[in-house]
């Protein structure tokens, strides 16, 4: 077979086929893609049966090493993505610090000014009546309450009555101070926070846009190599995107963990352990999705459900530093909440990615997650995946991924660490995932990708253990 002299370089970023979306960017150094053969070679091939076999047997290869390029380059901006989100995450932690801060102030200065009038007010009522050195005159010439405090305090005769009330305002003004103290820390971090969140955002944009620039001519080849293939197979373009689809779904459920198989204990990163003895009845084959039409830059958004009412600032749990092994909570959820979960999330399909965004109309990966789930009633921990995932491993409701079943959550990690994971989505069968991608490709519904990188575990919000 004659091969073109159109090769790529090496470190280029690529882009992900099926119409499902595009996959970018560079990290470093990467293995050049096959040569592609030309329309030529194409239009050749095709005359002659054994050779256009061989043509597309070699175009097919061509389109898997994209591919796996395509989902390694995306990882580069997941990571970017995730380290904003915790740093986002860190930041509302300090506003609500500083807010819960501010609100102890008030109340804490309310009170003292009561204490202090309680002395005011004795301090008249003893110069009334003679009591030893007070005098009116202290309420004149001192500043303010605390200064009224003091000279109080320097008076050498006070009854017990007197030293008790003056013991109490001293006592609360302290309190004032303290707050008043934790609310400049509480400042500064507030502003670190803010500022690292900001350079965060910065360049996981700039990771994006770096990608974006390199879109429009890596989808220009890939879909030649599906034109290609349409020609030789006597198909069409959307035709073979939709088997490509069903292929890739088919590689990726092939190769993940089955029940048999098991998936061992071990740990899962991050300083945690595993859960054991989970158990599970082997869940029922879920419906095969339908097949993808025709790519699209801008896949066609389904009718959009009533969105529920975005949490202010969801309930964000403390991260435990070592959890011990979770139990399993005595009331699971109804299995259907995890259907209504995906069905909220297909609802989203063709919605853009942005970093941060957790709807109505943009999403990123925890928060669509977060979201799905919220919208059955069903809290997830916060909007990061490594929150995500210590929360319900520290509610029990972590399963072995060989034990998956559509509605649980897939939990992806560069290093098969917790603490390293960059990417969640909810598992719909089949092999299949929805997700908000990323920035090139939004919210969409495909082939789990990169398979390898899954965590072991995966968290069930709802429905049996």
């Amino acid at each position: 077979m004659k091969q073109s002299a159109r090769t790529f370089s090496c470190g280029i970023a690529v882009v992900a086929v099926l119409g499902i979306g595009l996959s970018v960017v560079v990290a470093g150094p990467a293995q050049a893609a096959p040569s592609a053969p030309s329309w030529d070679d194409v239009r050749a091939a095709k005359a002659d049966a054994a050779d256009a076999q061989s043509t597309v047997d070699e175009l097919s290869r061509r389109l898997q090493t994209l591919q796996d390029a395509a989902d390694q380059a995306q990882v580069a901006e997941l990571q970017a993505g995730q380290t904003y989100a915790l740093a986002s995450s860190k930041q509302q932690e300090a506003q609500s610090t500083l807010d819960d801060l501010s609100a102890q102030a008030k109340r804490a200065k309310r009170t003292a000014d009561g204490s202090a009038k309680q002395v005011a007010g004795l301090v008249v009522e003893l110069s009334r009546t003679g009591g030893g050195d007070l005098s009116a005159t202290m309420l004149i010439d001192s500043k303010d309450s605390k200064d009224l405090l003091y000279r109080v305090g320097t008076m050498s005769h006070l009854s017990e009555r007197s030293a008790t009330v003056l013991a109490q305002a001293r006592a609360d003004q302290n309190t004032v101070d303290s707050i008043a103290a934790q609310q400049s820390a509480a400042t500064k971090a507030l502003a670190k926070a803010t500022d690292t969140t900001k350079a965060a955002l910065d360049d996981a944009n700039d990771t994006a846009a770096t990608a974006q620039a390199r879109v429009q001519k890596e989808q220009d080849q890939q879909d030649e190599v599906l034109q290609q293939l349409a020609y030789l197979k006597g198909t069409s373009v959307a035709t073979e995107t939709a088997y490509w689809s069903a292929q890739q779904a088919k590689q990726a459920e092939a190769a993940l963990p089955t029940a048999s198989s098991g998936t061992g204990t071990g740990s899962t990163g991050g300083g945690t352990t595993a859960p054991t003895g989970s158990t599970s009845s082997t869940p029922s084959t879920p419906a095969k999705p339908s097949t993808p039409s025709a790519p699209s830059s801008t896949p066609a958004k389904p009718s959009t459900p009533s969105t529920p009412a975005k949490p202010s600032t969801p309930s964000t749990p403390a991260k435990p530093s070592t959890p011990t092994a979770p139990t399993t909570p005595t009331a699971p959820s109804t299995p259907s909440k995890a259907a209504g979960a995906i069905a909220y999330a297909r609802a989203q399909i063709g919605d853009a990615y942005v970093f941060g965004g957790a709807g109505p109309n943009t999403w990123d990966c925890s928060g669509l997650v977060m979201m799905a789930y919220s919208s059955q009633g069903i809290a997830t921990g916060g909007h990061n995946v490594v929150w995500q995932y210590d929360y319900f491993k520290s509610i029990g409701r972590l399963v072995p991924l060989s034990q998956r079943q559509p509605g649980d959550i897939l939990f992806y990690s560069y290093n098969g660490t917790v603490n390293e994971a960059y990417h969640d989505s909810i598992y719909t069968g089949g092999g299949m995932m929805v997700e908000a991608a990323n920035p090139q490709r939004g919210v969409l519904e495909r082939a789990i990708w990169t398979p390898s990188q899954l965590l072991p575990y995966v968290a069930r919000p709802s429905g049996s253990l």
